[in-house]
């Protein structure tokens, strides 16, 4: 049984090429965009970053991670590209725990002007609001606070590692969350066993 990888960070971090680059490099894998489970809504749908749409996203979000771990019971990587904040990863590892699938997270947080930038350029995206997009920079940033032990671009933590170059292609971003996911450095821990410690 192979491993899930979250490719996470804020809108306009890269992560969906980078996901789709990683997934290249991977065999066996599949890739799961969690936007997909977002974008289910039809009437009466929210915009899912608004705090009001709640109602939607929280069964959107708990279906993606849901068939994140059912495919890779498949014996496949599974990359999944989204926004997924810290609690949700170890959400999503406690279900993984118990189908003995590990879950590691490589969070991209390029300078926010540089997201700024990217999402102002998209064309045919449904998501093209600065305001969210500042605020799930900072929520990240946030998150990183403390990760990087010695200033260096990549920090490592308890939940994944952060990647702040803005300069480097999609292709070498994905080469690297493969080297750091092959030396074990991404790795979101389980679940705390009842009445013990994590081995």
């Amino acid at each position: 049984m192979a491993d899930v990888v979250v490719v996470t960070g804020p809108p306009g971090s890269g992560k969906s090429a980078v996901a789709a680059a990683l997934a290249d490099l991977l065999d066996p894998s599949a890739l799961l965009e969690a936007d997909w489970f977002f974008g289910r809504w039809r009437r009466g749908a929210v915009d899912p970053w608004l705090p009001e749409a709640a109602p939607q996203t929280v069964p959107a979000g708990r279906a993606a991670l849901a068939a994140t771990v059912e495919l890779a019971r498949s014996d496949a990587w599974v990359v999944y590209d989204g926004v997924l904040h810290r609690d949700a990863t170890r959400d999503l590892a406690a279900r993984a725990a118990g189908a003995g699938v590990a879950v590691h997270r490589a969070v991209l947080l390029p300078p926010v002007d540089v997201c700024l930038a990217r999402v102002a350029a998209r064309t045919g995206h449904g998501f093209d609001d600065p305001g969210a997009t500042r605020d799930m920079h900072a929520a990240f940033a946030a998150e990183a606070d403390g990760a990087d032990d010695d200033g260096a671009a990549d920090g490592g933590s308890a939940d994944g590692t952060v990647l702040r170059d803005a300069g480097a292609s999609p292709d070498d971003l994905a080469a690297r969350v493969r080297d750091l996911l092959h030396a074990r450095a991404l790795r979101v821990p389980g679940p705390v066993p009842t009445g013990g410690a994590r081995p």
